[in-house]
């Protein structure tokens, strides 16, 4: 581990390089996900918006039938019932929209990291076993 570590520290230019390319791929990253996750947020806030309005006009029509106003007309029952749909269209829009799977680029590049520890790992592993023979 101590020879990996001095490698790293003779080559801070290419450590700092890489530590780049991996910012630019989690920025990327991050940007497309935020982008979900907000239109999730949006649809979410529309629907709850409208679970509101739609409970207070329901109560409104329900407050004039009980005062005995003629509320049987379609025309009473339209907003309530446009705001349920708004209701169950905003939600199917949240539970549709999922946020996106890791990038293809940022998977292989871990996977290329990853295996290159492994094998820098091994190399001094190997060595010692050779020369304890």
């Amino acid at each position: 581990m101590i020879r990996f570590l001095l490698t790293l520290a003779r080559h801070l230019d290419l450590v700092g390089e890489h530590a780049l390319g991996y910012a630019e791929l989690i920025r990327a990253e991050l940007l497309g996900s935020m982008r979900s996750w907000l239109f999730r947020a949006v649809a979410f806030l529309v629907a709850a918006l409208f679970v509101l309005i739609g409970l207070l006009s329901t109560a409104v029509v329900l407050t004039m039938w009980s005062n005995g106003a003629d509320v049987a007309s379609w025309r009473a029952w339209i907003v309530p019932v446009v705001c349920l749909l708004v209701v169950l269209g905003g939600a199917a829009v949240g539970f549709w929209l999922k946020p996106p799977p890791m990038s293809e680029v940022l998977t292989q590049q871990l996977q290329r990291d990853i295996d290159l520890l492994r094998q820098s790992r091994a190399a001094p592993q190997e060595r010692e076993g050779a020369g304890n023979e």
